[in-house]
């Protein structure tokens, strides 16, 4: 989608009667490619089209553009996806050429509109979900411009997201000119695109995390080189609501700054967020089971004596402070990483400590049993003397970690 802040330098429509096209109103202007798109009527059908104007001639562009005019619609022309607004028409003006598009009623993500943290991952997979689809062509096709502007979501019945603008689409694997402008958006270009390097399939992935900052923060696409260091990194973390952990960690990778630290393409980032729970667990009475609220009444009058007690799914855990450390487990499972803590003899029976980064942490004497430690990383950390009865330990790295026995864990 265009940017509406360019359009009223655009006084005139063009005239495209005789191509069977009513232009109603402009929606938007891409000042510099000198792309401008308007909605229209098919007057034949009566129905709603989206019109897009290359115009050349007015902003005296190269033949670069009107090849880039030429691939976006040979590339829509072979793109089937209930998502991505179908290629219906083209033809050529006094003034350029025009591309014509289905019309999705739909706002972009640009638009100033609230939504919900389970909103955000239900965009997240839908935007996926159709980059699954381009990686899946022959060969792979990267968007090369996703940004806020370029979702657009329909919220009258459910969710419905759509990605649109393919004006910068290539294929995987198409070398750029060495003297090539770069082309893309500033904040959501990953760096390989920035420094004109080969793209991959997780270049696209960077720029869907970048979108999903914005929305999360609260950020205008246009202020988020606010939050970006001179590596190349998104710092966010400090603007983000108390989610999932587990969520923030996916989000990081996402916009690693090196394509190879993120996931290597939209099929295995899908398939790791539809597992995470966006929301961090909620400690409110409110969203407990009749079972454990019970248990919490019985309980209260431990208070005084035990310290305050949370309820965690169905689990108590005393919020007293673990072991030596100043933190309490609630705060270590908000937080999911504890590196090099010292918690020795720290209670964590019953605990549900997945996906944690416990690295290089002091865990001597730790009563684990039950705990739940699948996914979590207990590299090189100290377990001696620890009691890991019953404790699930499924996907845990334990590389180079001392086991309770004193010896060293080592792989296989």
């Amino acid at each position: 989608m265009m940017d509406r802040s360019d359009s009223h330098n655009i006084t005139s429509h063009p005239d495209c009667a005789k191509f069977g096209y009513q232009i109603e109103r402009e929606l938007g202007h891409n000042k510099s490619g000198g792309r401008v798109t308007y909605l229209a009527t098919n007057t034949k059908t009566a129905t709603p089209v989206i019109v897009k104007q290359f115009q050349f001639a007015r902003v005296g562009a190269t033949w670069s553009d009107y090849h880039a005019h030429e691939r976006e619609i040979e590339l829509l022309q072979q793109l089937n996806h209930p998502s991505i607004p179908k290629y219906l028409n083209s033809f050529e003006t006094t003034d350029g050429f025009c591309l014509v598009q289905e019309y999705k009623p739909a706002a972009s993500l640009a638009q100033p509109e609230s939504f919900t943290p389970q909103e955000i991952k239900q965009i997240a997979l839908a935007v996926l979900e159709i980059l699954v689809y381009l990686q899946q062509q022959n060969p792979p096709v990267i968007h090369r411009d996703i940004k806020p502007e370029n979702i657009l979501v329909d919220r009258a019945e459910s969710l419905k997201v759509y990605l649109v603008d393919f004006g910068l689409a290539r294929i995987e694997g198409e070398e750029v000119a060495a003297t090539s402008a770069v082309k893309g958006t500033l904040g959501f270009m990953p760096p390989e695109q920035m420094f004109n390097r080969p793209l991959t399939e997780a270049s696209d992935l960077y720029s869907l995390g970048a979108t999903l900052i914005c929305l999360l923060t609260k950020t205008k696409s246009t202020e988020i080189g606010n939050l970006i260091d001179e590596n190349c990194r998104i710092n966010f973390q400090p603007l983000m609501p108390k989610l999932n952990p587990q969520f923030i960690a996916w989000l990081e990778k996402m916009v690693a700054p090196n394509f190879k630290h993120r996931y290597p393409n939209a099929a295995t980032a899908l398939t790791a967020l539809q597992s995470i729970d966006i929301l961090a667990p909620s400690t409110t009475l409110g969203r407990l089971s009749p079972k454990t609220k019970k248990i919490l009444l019985i309980n209260l009058g431990l208070v005084a004596a035990c310290g305050t007690i949370f309820i965690i799914g169905d689990r108590i855990l005393n919020d007293s402070t673990i072991g030596n450390s100043s933190i309490t487990v609630r705060e270590l499972q908000q937080m999911g990483k504890c590196v090099g803590c010292d918690l020795k003899g720290a209670n964590f029976r019953g605990a549900d400590l997945r996906s944690l980064d416990l690295t290089n942490a002091d865990l001597t004497g730790a009563d684990l049993r039950g705990a739940d430690l699948r996914g979590s990383y207990l590299k090189n950390a100290n377990l001696t003397n620890a009691d890991l009865r019953d404790a699930n330990l499924a996907s845990t790295d334990l590389r180079g970690a001392i086991m309770p026995d004193g010896s060293i864990h080592r792989i296989d």
